[in-house]
């Protein structure tokens, strides 16, 4: 983990704790949304998503919007918008675009740095080791945005929902795919509602190839080509929400995905994992 973001990690677990204070009771429906009305909130605070590039700078967050719609089969929910084949209290089908994630990398302004809804090497060198040779992201060709096109099922239980997701690129741009299992829990935790998610992610070898692999359009050395594989990333989300008023809520966020090694392998990156943490307050208008 980069060291700008650690001091906020022990902040997390600090405000984690204040669960058994007492503060204004849960509202049960908070994460529903009424059909054909628009939900729209902003969370201000401080956080930062790390970056696993060489010379990748972390993303600061201050400000976090969420915007969603739900209709009866069309639904927008920030940078993703669908369409819900089926619908149920146990079971739901629905298929999808979205942005892919890969480029918020490369550059800052990227929607998924905002739309977020979101180590150290030591060792002597001798004459029987080789120095890692790295390339800056500032050093290589560009990556284009790429679009997602998905379905994904819903199979819902008593405050869980279990969900598998497959994606491609619509956008002609990457021409890989992403497979997606996830699960989602949600519980009270005295005048918390706790969120925890983890997630298990497979990008094929023509997605991490196009982001993270170096050949040609890069004009590196040749000895610094790399050709992406495919491999799964293990991920895992917490959200903590309490209630201040009526309209206002406290909110803590923390995210972690570990990398796989067809992409860590690359020149173009030096960290294993990706954190994320913010702390601050959402208005839901």
């Amino acid at each position: 983990m980069k060291s700008l973001i650690r001091p906020l990690v022990p902040a997390f677990w600090l405000f984690l704790l204040c669960a058994l204070l007492p503060a204004q009771a849960c509202d049960q429906s908070v994460d529903c949304i009424e059909k054909q009305s628009w939900q729209l909130g902003v969370a201000l605070g401080a956080g930062l998503r790390s970056n696993p590039l060489v010379d990748g700078d972390n993303i600061p967050l201050f400000i976090l919007p969420d915007i969603a719609w739900y209709g009866d089969k069309l639904y927008l929910d920030n940078d993703e918008f669908g369409y819900q084949w089926s619908q149920s209290k146990h079971l739901a089908v629905e298929t999808f675009v979205s942005l892919n994630k890969e480029a918020a990398n490369f550059t800052f302004w990227h929607p998924s740095n905002i739309l977020t809804g979101s180590s150290i090497n030591t060792g002597l060198i001798g004459p029987s080791q080789v120095p890692e040779r790295r390339v800056s992201k500032d050093e290589v060709a560009s990556r284009k945005w790429a679009l997602n096109a998905g379905v994904r099922m819903h199979i819902r239980g008593h405050n869980s929902d279990w969900q598998i997701a497959l994606l491609t690129d619509a956008s002609d741009v990457h021409r890989g795919q992403q497979f997606e299992l996830g699960y989602h829990y949600r519980m009270d935790v005295a005048s918390w509602s706790l969120s925890i998610a983890p997630a298990l992610i497979w990008k094929s070898s023509d997605l991490v190839d196009y982001y993270y692999g170096l050949d040609g359009r890069d004009e590196v050395e040749r000895s610094l080509y790399y050709q992406g594989k495919a491999g799964w990333q293990p991920s895992l989300s917490v959200l903590a929400i309490r209630p201040l008023t009526e309209n206002w809520q406290l909110l803590i966020k923390a995210s972690w995905t570990r990398l796989h090694k067809g992409m860590t392998d690359s020149p173009l990156v030096e960290e294993n994992s990706i954190q994320g943490v913010f702390i601050g307050t959402a208005y839901r208008f």
